[in-house]
């Protein structure tokens, strides 16, 4: 009975497989389940697992961030440690794309969460992280003043969450000032002493 201990124990000794998980970027953490196993790894590991299916989930908790297992865009893998020596995990940005339109000369300055800005003189495509929080400022150029964002937004700076992929239009011209009729108070001020005069000359020459 001993004899047969010692020989399952070796056996399940040798038929253990080495697998390297490297964990390539920040807020990645691993769910490895074997055997009615599992393990939560959150830093680069050696493990010796026996030669069984062996199934790895990869997550990312950074905003903006997605994961990819040994090259391909995939969360979950099954593997067979005697196959399979190595497992790299990386995390990969996703990107959307912000259009800035721009009608009338003027130019729109986009101020990113890093401190960073750019400075966008013409229509153009701008590739930004996902989740990230921009501020868009629009200024007149050449005589023109901003009139309004495509939502009919009047306030030049705006605030946007780049979920997606978006359209912003920015529309510059001239502004019509208010016309007001021009006032001459010294015409005026003739004018009531004339009317006075005119007054006081019919009351002396009616009958009393």
């Amino acid at each position: 009975f001993i004899i047969l201990i010692l020989l399952t124990t070796a056996s399940l000794t040798s038929s253990a497989c080495t697998v390297n998980i490297l964990l390539q970027g920040k807020g990645i953490s691993v769910i490895l389940e074997y055997c009615n196993h599992i393990e939560l790894i959150t830093r680069n590991t050696t493990l010796s697992l026996p030669n069984t299916s062996a199934t790895i989930t990869a997550y990312e908790s950074a905003i903006g961030y997605n994961v990819s297992i040994n090259g391909k865009n995939t969360t979950s893998l099954t593997f067979n440690p005697e196959n399979l020596k190595e497992i790299v995990i990386r995390s990969m940005p996703i990107y959307v794309w912000i259009t800035v339109k721009i009608n009338g000369s003027g130019k729109v300055i986009i101020n990113f969460q890093n401190g960073s800005k750019e400075i966008l003189n013409q229509s153009e495509k701008v590739k930004v992280l996902y989740g990230s929080l921009l501020t868009l400022k629009a200024e007149g150029t050449n005589g023109n003043s901003f009139i309004s964002w495509n939502n009919n937004y009047t306030y030049p700076t705006v605030w946007i969450i780049a979920s997606n992929n978006t359209c912003v239009i920015a529309n510059f011209g001239k502004v019509k000032s208010a016309i007001t009729p021009s006032v001459n108070l010294l015409g005026i001020g003739l004018l009531i002493v004339l009317g006075g005069v005119y007054i006081y000359i019919k009351r002396k020459q009616s009958p009393t």
